[in-house]
């Protein structure tokens, strides 16, 4: 069931409906009921897997809350990380062995047993028991709560990705219904279909029209690069818009999920352009790879011993670059095991420690060069520089093979020999015409509703836009929600692509 169809409007509706309707200490059984529903509309038999994550962590867990056993705690990692590698790629571990668990009709099983959010849940579920290892957090006694966590609907399609601590409470305590929280969720769940459809569907007609293209050099040279900044957005608004439909239906439901995007083309830097861009996953990875390498008892005794012949700081760049190279690793891994998604792992992964070793001399240069560094023209120059290279990594990954991502980054030094514009038999007019594969109403309206996305981003940047709203004279804010729903039913792309599905969801 996807996010942006009238079937996940109508179930939210009679979720909303009912949650209200019941007593407040029952509100937290309904949501688990939805969640396990909203499974069940989508497959009967995805049920299964988040609730098998569920009572692992559940019984470790609460055998972690008298015992920390490493190997325990090895082992559980294992079963909940081996659960997502054999379902995710089965059907291609199949393949690679011969046909050897084909034969015991495994990889068709695994191709109907992979849930949506299967890696969402999964990392849920390890920084769960990690933090109840830990001592950070108290071992769930009710396995009902547990799995509600696991399984609260609106997040399990993209994220974003939950911390006990931060919504265990949220979700069991009771919530009265808020006329701000309904009109503040629905206006964030518009402005998402906005996102999705008006904008993310058509930036993917231009950007898919490039890259099919390229290899009859039609759209090389300066196309390509336009293709780039295409696919950027495209990825950008369908990803964020997904997002704000998620936080706006659990808003709507009294709960505050954390934010996973801040204005992240605004970045000047690839570390701070990954601080800004999912979030969530971001923490995650520093929180439970990063760290737990850097301040590992071998990392440490590494920096005890390198730091006495090469200098502390060094030995400390050493200690960081190796967990900034693991981080990477499993970004890529959580991804796909292919190697477009290494490459781009790599790709991050060597930008960011460039940055690290060449530090103090960056540090020396913006001193130096105090002036400049804070000049716009400066500032713009970054911003570019980090749009493009952030561009370059994400878009590797959607290449069939690595081969094709560099055949289409050599592309750019070639002279485009094909017709951009093209004429509808017996047209001559513009209204017949297709540019970069829109017509000119359709390119009209995703110029307008990116002008309008940019002055929303800039209002949002120092306002919530939703506070401004309710600032407003009532009937100018109705004109204004109308108008917006009115350009979703209206402009909204519905066909040509999979507007059903978002990019990210395949991950």
């Amino acid at each position: 069931m996807s996010l942006v169809s009238l079937y996940f409007l109508l179930f939210l509706a009679v979720v909303t409906l009912v949650y209200y309707l019941l007593p407040g200490k029952v509100q937290w059984v309904w949501l688990l009921l939805a969640g396990l529903a909203f499974y069940a509309l989508c497959s009967y038999g995805l049920l299964i897997v988040p609730v098998l994550d569920a009572v692992i962590v559940y019984f470790f867990g609460k055998y972690f809350e008298t015992k920390k056993q490493k190997l325990l705690m090895l082992i559980e990692l294992i079963l909940l990380f081996g659960i997502l590698i054999l379902l995710k790629y089965a059907g291609r571990i199949g393949a690679g062995w011969s046909g050897f668990l084909k034969g015991f009709g495994f990889g068709q099983i695994a191709a109907y047993a992979v849930p949506i959010g299967l890696s969402y849940f999964t990392i849920m579920a390890v920084a769960y028991s990690v933090d109840v290892f830990r001592g950070t957090v108290q071992a769930e006694k009710n396995f009902a709560r547990l799995l509600l966590f696991l399984t609260f609907f609106p997040v399990m399609t993209q994220g974003p990705i939950l911390r006990y601590d931060e919504v265990s409470k949220q979700l069991v305590t009771p919530h009265r219904f808020s006329y701000q929280n309904l009109t503040f969720g629905v206006q964030r769940i518009l402005w998402g279909f906005f996102k999705k459809l008006v904008i993310s569907e058509r930036l993917a007609v231009v950007s898919m029209t490039i890259t099919e293209g390229w290899g009859s050099s039609a759209y090389s040279g300066i196309w390509v690069i336009a293709s780039f900044f295409a696919f950027s957005f495209r990825l950008y608004m369908d990803f964020s818009g997904c997002i704000d439909i998620v936080i706006g239906t659990a808003e709507i439901l009294g709960i505050r999920l954390p934010e996973n995007f801040n204005h992240s083309y605004l970045s000047r830097t690839i570390p701070e352009f990954w601080r800004r861009w999912h979030i969530t996953l971001g923490t995650w990875l520093k929180d439970y790879v990063m760290y737990s390498i850097t301040m590992s008892r071998p990392a440490k005794q590494f920096a005890k011993k390198a730091g006495k012949k090469i200098g502390r700081k060094a030995a400390a760049t050493i200690v960081t670059c190796i967990g900034i190279l693991f981080v990477w690793l499993v970004y890529a891994l959580w991804h796909d095991i292919s190697a477009v998604f290494l490459v781009s792992g790599a790709f991050y992964a060597a930008i960011i420690i460039l940055g690290t070793v060449f530090d103090p001399l960056i540090k020396k240069f913006r001193k130096r060069f105090a002036s400049l560094v804070e000049s716009i023209p400066y500032k713009v120059f970054m911003t570019v520089r980090t749009l493009i290279l952030s561009t370059i990594g994400a878009f590797f990954v959607f290449m069939p093979t690595v081969k094709d991502g560099a055949a289409y980054l050599a592309a750019i030094f070639k002279a485009p020999t094909g017709a951009v514009m093209q004429m509808a038999k017996g047209n001559s007019s513009l209204l017949g015409a297709t540019f970069l594969g829109l017509d000119l109403p359709d390119m009209i309206i995703l110029v307008l509703a990116f002008v309008f996305w940019i002055v929303v981003s800039r209002l949002d940047a120092k306002k919530d836009p939703r506070v401004r709203l309710s600032e407003m004279n009532i009937a100018v804010r109705w004109i204004i929600l109308l108008l917006l729903v009115l350009v979703v039913v209206l402009f909204g792309k519905y066909g040509g692509f999979d507007t059903g599905s978002f990019v990210y969801q395949a991950f």
